[in-house]
Order: structure tokens, then C-alpha cells, then sequence
């Protein structure tokens, strides 16, 4: 055996290397429904590891013993939260750019059905790459990754690029997806119910476009791509794509569905209080008290109770986000009063609270500013770390509390060791992240 060739298949990723050497319908169709099952990992880690950067909650588990990388640092290339939200990203790019490059040689669909899936899938590597974007800020990413895996690496790209590029990604998405017909060649997950065909699933390319506009302050831009999704201020709060978990043989339960998962203290000490001096509805819903536990010099006695069971699902993107993504994108524009409807119809039916007079529009930038940060806080708590993204848009993070001296406050993410080494000389993300 030791003379023989040890070329074998991907085992691990067999429908892949069945794509590249028999391109099919079934192959395309089965590696472009995996790209969700990657996302999904993507996301519940990103929402653990984003969360506890910008002080939602605390990761106590004493067996993991990690508290201290996410809280002191400071960041390094060879941490695993590093690679965490970096290498299944990549992964999902790569199968993605394998469906891409293959969909040419496939017989057995339909030139709308290819289109279709061409626009799912870019949408689903715009996904991917805005996360990572998120995490690397102003470092870069590689974005010319449809390279052979023992090529060069690819160079990194500015922020400005990276973004342009996610942009014409989903641009281009929205325009395979109007040409692909009626139905996906590929079953979409019931999380993905309401926006499982190619026209549905324009709605939820355009409510990431216009997530992507608010991050780069494109507000003009937003309100137009808010309005081409499935924003609704008569629809359920909760529309929208889920990423879903189950209990099931070769499915995964909900990561985040932990006993060591515990919500900060200031979500009960900052909140705000509802006509009869109980605590916003979204504290009483989101966070549940327990016995206290110490760990690493952090005391608490909040968990998290939103992702109630095993099953629980994540949400991918909500009805509610988007009209608080209107309500921060008129803010922006100066249109005080109108951003004032939307935050009042948050407030009353998801907090509970008393809506804010119409003379609060007329007051100071910053109040305002600071109850659009507030509703996100709460409404969005959890679901992808949303708290640090939006300190650190409107440079605010320093406003975040620290439990102890030695403490630090990061804002952004260091590349992974693996994605070092091989570049002379190094890029500034390949350095630590000591924080602030």
C-alpha cells in the first residue's frame, strides 16, 4: 500500500466530487440546498462569538474555558473564534464557484432552472462574504477565491471592493432569479417557506442588499431596496427566513439552545420600562433569571430563553429588522419624523412601550440615534450581532461596558493562521487584535 497512489475521493464532501466528475441536476441541486445547511453554521457561531463582543451575553461554559480570549485577548491568528468565522464561510465558496463553473456542463436542466439556481446561489455567496466583510472591516478579504485549491492564495481586497463585489453579486442574483421560472430544480427547506422560488426569493436578496446599504450608509439606496423586499408593516414582526434545526438522524440541533449561554446584565438594567412599570416585553420574552454563576470574574444570573429547545429555529433575516433598517436609513436622511413611525410601531407592538411623542423628532440627533440603537438592541438580541456591528458603524463601541480592568473591547477580527502563512509580506489582518 505504501507504493500505491492515495488519490481518493472527498469522502467528506462526496456530492461535490460527484459534481466535478458526472455534473447533474440532482449534484447541482444537492450542493446548492448544503450551502444553506453552511450558512446555518456560519451564523449560529457568528451570532455566539458577535454577541459576546458587543456585551449581549456571556459564553460561561467552564469546560470550554474560552471566556478569556473573547473578553481579554487579545485576538490571534490561531484562535479558534478566528477560524470559526472564517473557514466554513470559504468552504460554502467554494462549493458555491463548483456549482457555478459545472452548471454549463449539466444536461438535465432547464436553461430557467439554471438560471434560477444561478441566482440562488450567488445570493447565498453574497451571504457568506458579508460576514465575513462584517468581521474583517477595514483588513479586507479574499474575494477572487474560484482558484485551484493548491494556487496561489488569493490577495486580499479592500473594503471597498469586498463590498462592491458582494453588491454585484446580488445584483446579478436578482437578475438569474427574474429569468428563472416559476419553481427552484432544488427543494428549499420549510425554514425558507414564502420565499422558496425564484421570484419569492428576490424578496430576501433584496432585504440582504439593503443590509448591506445600511452597513456602507447608503441610506438612499436602502429605502430602495427595502422597498423591493418583503418589508410589511401589516405582516407578522417575525416574517421571514429561518434556518432551521431538528432533532433528526444526520440533522444538527440548535447550538445556541445551551444552558451556559447567558444574557448580560445591563439587557435588564438599560431596559426601559412599559406603562405599568414592568420591564420591556422583549427582556420578559428573550431572558429568563436562574441561579447565579462566577466564571472568570463574571457574575450572572440571566439566560437566554428565545431559542427555547433544541429545535428552535434562527432567523435569517426579519420583517422586524427591515423596518427598523427603514427607520435608521430616513434617520440618516434627516427624515426625523418618518424614521419616528416606524421606531413608535416597534416600540408599542414588540417592546410593549408607550409610543415616544411626535415632538421627540424634532429633538436632538442623538437621542434619536441612540432609541434606534435601543429597538435594534432588544428586537434583534441575538440573532447576529447586532449590538457590536451597530456600535462600531456609528463608532460607539467605547460605550460598552467591561466587567473587569483587564478587559477589552475589539473591533475587528484578525485572518486565521492557516490563511497567513503563505503571504510575505503580511497583511495587517494577520496580526493580533489587542482592542481597546
Amino acid at each position: 500500500m505504501g507504493c500505491a497512489n492515495l488519490t481518493v475521493p472527498d469522502l467528506n464532501n462526496s456530492s461535490i466530487s460527484d459534481f466535478q466528475s458526472h455534473p447533474s441536476g440532482a449534484g447541482a441541486g444537492a450542493i446548492s440546498v448544503g450551502l444553506l445547511r453552511g450558512a446555518r453554521d456560519c451564523t449560529w457561531f457568528l451570532i455566539r462569538t458577535l454577541g459576546v463582543f458587543g456585551r449581549e451575553g456571556y459564553s460561561l461554559n467552564v469546560a470550554q474555558g474560552d471566556l478569556p480570549t473573547y473578553l481579554v485577548g487579545p485576538l490571534s491568528p490561531g484562535d479558534f473564534l478566528v477560524s470559526g468565522t472564517w473557514n466554513q464561510q470559504y468552504a460554502d465558496l467554494r462549493a458555491a464557484n463548483i456549482v457555478l463553473d459545472g452548471l454549463p456542463s449539466v444536461t438535465d436542466l432547464t436553461t430557467a432552472q439554471k438560471e434560477a439556481m444561478t441566482g440562488f446561489v450567488q445570493t447565498m455567496e453574497a451571504f457568506d462574504l458579508s460576514q465575513l466583510a462584517t468581521t474583517r472591516d477595514t483588513f479586507g478579504i479574499p474575494i477572487a477565491v474560484d482558484i485551484a485549491p493548491t494556487g496561489a492564495l488569493a490577495p486580499i481586497a479592500p473594503k471597498a471592493q469586498v463590498y462592491q463585489h458582494i453588491y454585484n453579486l446580488l445584483d446579478s442574483a436578482q437578475t438569474h432569479l427574474q429569468n428563472g421560472g416559476g419553481v427552484f430544480s432544488f427543494p428549499m427547506p420549510q425554514g425558507f417557506s414564502g420565499f422558496d422560488t425564484p421570484t419569492t426569493f428576490i424578496l430576501f436578496n433584496r432585504a440582504l442588499r439593503a443590509r448591506v446599504d445600511i452597513t456602507l450608509s447608503n441610506y438612499t439606496q436602502a429605502l430602495t431596496d427595502l422597498s423591493a423586499s418583503f418589508l410589511s408593516t401589516s405582516a407578522p414582526l417575525s416574517l421571514g427566513p429561518e434556518f432551521e434545526f431538528s432533532t433528526n438522524a444526520g440533522d444538527e440541533v440548535n447550538p445556541l439552545f445551551v444552558p451556559f449561554l447567558y444574557a448580560h446584565p445591563r439587557l435588564v438594567s438599560e431596559a426601559q420600562l412599559r406603562p405599568n412599570d414592568s420591564l420591556d416585553l422583549r427582556v420578559q420574552e428573550k431572558i429568563v433569571t436562574v441561579p447565579s454563576v462566577t466564571l472568570e470574574g463574571i457574575t450572572d444570573s440571566l439566560q437566554f430563553s428565545l431559542y427555547n429547545s433544541s429545535a428552535s429555529p434562527i432567523p435569517v433575516i426579519r420583517n422586524e429588522e427591515l423596518i427598523l433598517m427603514r427607520a435608521e436609513a430616513n434617520f440618516g436622511l434627516g427624515n426625523k419624523t418618518t424614521a419616528l413611525t416606524d421606531i413608535n410601531l416597534i416600540r408599542t407592538s414588540s417592546g410593549g412601550l408607550a409610543a415616544l411623542p411626535g415632538s421627540f423628532a424634532s429633538g436632538p440627533d442623538a437621542a434619536m440615534l441612540n432609541e434606534i440603537l435601543y429597538e435594534k438592541r432588544y428586537s434583534l438580541l441575538w440573532e447576529g450581532g447586532h449590538t457590536w456591528l451597530d456600535l462600531r458603524h456609528y463608532g460607539l463601541l467605547q460605550t460598552l461596558p467591561k466587567a473587569e480592568p483587564n478587559h477589552h473591547i475589539f473591533e475587528i477580527m484578525p485572518y486565521p493562521l492557516a490563511d497567513c502563512q503563505g503571504r510575505t509580506p503580511k497583511p495587517e489582518g494577520c496580526n493580533f487584535v489587542v482592542g481597546y
